[in-house]
């Protein structure tokens, strides 16, 4: 499906080379840019099921902004909290751009769709106007970004204290050997981890189809941690060029802990991004182990249309929500009681 006027363009599938040359063009002079905002997200495995749209802001056939999104079970939804789907050229009117998208956004949505939602770094004005409730994104649903404009030197100062300290005795005693996941060998073995790893978190494995896929495109790059020649961690990584690298996950193997493989991995992947010239590193979440790699806690903006008669959706996030607080202001004995019934059930 294609829907074009010269305020917008909806695509359902991937673009022919001409408009993707633009698209990536428009994603160079977009700070915020992100993998899932590549033409590459028709086409990701893990981009998420559903059917798949580009929403394309369009002024005298510029790009100014893009929005992907999945849309399943009458609802629409644009990325996360921690992984925005949204993102704006440099220096145009956000505002502007952004009704642009909720216009096409409209038109592919059609009559029966309930629930729009979408995430943004940049905040547009304006959304009111067509219905959207405008919140901040809070606690989980934020993450730790590294503005790589600092250089590599001045990220590692600002490192906690034990994570510079886990670094410099892991390269100090020099066990491991880190590099970019290059070869079908390498990826069969980094496969096998990622299975166990899976195991061990009670988790189904990724289809290794799925990561081979990842290891031909060219917005993604996989670290990779060695010991005596064998791997023994992964890091994975999906980006832009010249926009956002984001840490997406991460697969190691728990005998090796005590080497910081994990840690490393993450040093050398923000020395990298830093040296190819991207301007932002998102650790893609803010829990403890991410968010001692220094940075600045970030939270994005999130707009949600629901066009249900008594806001069914924006009502059941609410109560979902009310439910999760009080159960996390329960003394820790009562939560594994929940817990232990919640299973037997």
């Amino acid at each position: 499906m294609t829907e074009n006027t010269d305020k917008y363009l909806v695509l359902t599938e991937m673009p022919d080379a001409k408009l993707c040359k633009k698209w990536d063009d428009f994603l160079q002079n977009a700070s915020f840019a992100t993998h899932f905002l590549t033409p590459d997200f028709f086409a990701d495995p893990f981009a998420g099921s559903g059917e798949r749209v580009a929403i394309l802001a369009l002024d005298g056939g510029r790009i100014n902004a893009v929005m992907t999104a999945l849309k399943k079970n009458k609802t629409i939804v644009s990325g996360l909290g921690v992984r925005p789907q949204t993102v704006f050229r440099d220096g145009v009117d956000v505002g502007v751009a952004a009704a642009s998208l909720a216009t096409g956004v409209a038109t592919f949505a059609g009559k029966e769709t309930e629930l729009i939602d979408f995430y943004s770094w940049e905040e547009p004005s304006g959304m009111d106007v067509f219905g959207y409730k405008y919140e901040v994104c809070t606690g989980a649903d934020q993450v730790v970004m590294l503005d790589l404009a600092k250089g590599a030197d001045a990220l590692f100062k600002d490192f906690s204290e034990r994570r510079r300290t886990d670094l410099r005795t892991v390269i100090k005693q020099a066990k491991l050997d880190v590099k970019i996941l290059e070869t079908e060998s390498e990826l069969a073995e980094l496969y096998e981890i990622h299975k166990e790893w899976n195991r061990g978190k009670g988790n189904v494995p990724d289809a290794f189809e799925s990561f081979r896929q990842a290891l031909k495109s060219k917005h993604k790059a996989t670290f990779i941690a060695l010991c005596e020649g064998r791997i023994v961690a992964g890091t994975y990584l999906r980006f832009s060029k010249g926009g956002v690298v984001e840490y997406a996950a991460n697969n190691s193997l728990g005998e090796h802990q005590i080497l910081r493989p994990n840690e490393l991995l993450g040093w050398r992947a923000i020395e990298w991004a830093c040296a190819n010239d991207f301007k932002w590193f998102s650790m893609g979440a803010s829990h403890p182990f991410l968010a001692r790699f220094g940075g600045e806690l970030v939270a994005a903006h999130r707009y949600q249309l629901d066009r249900t008669f008594l806001k069914l959706h924006a009502n059941r996030e609410r109560i979902s929500r009310l439910a999760l607080r009080t159960y996390l202001s329960l003394p820790e004995s009562i939560q594994k009681r929940i817990k232990s019934a919640a299973v037997r059930v």
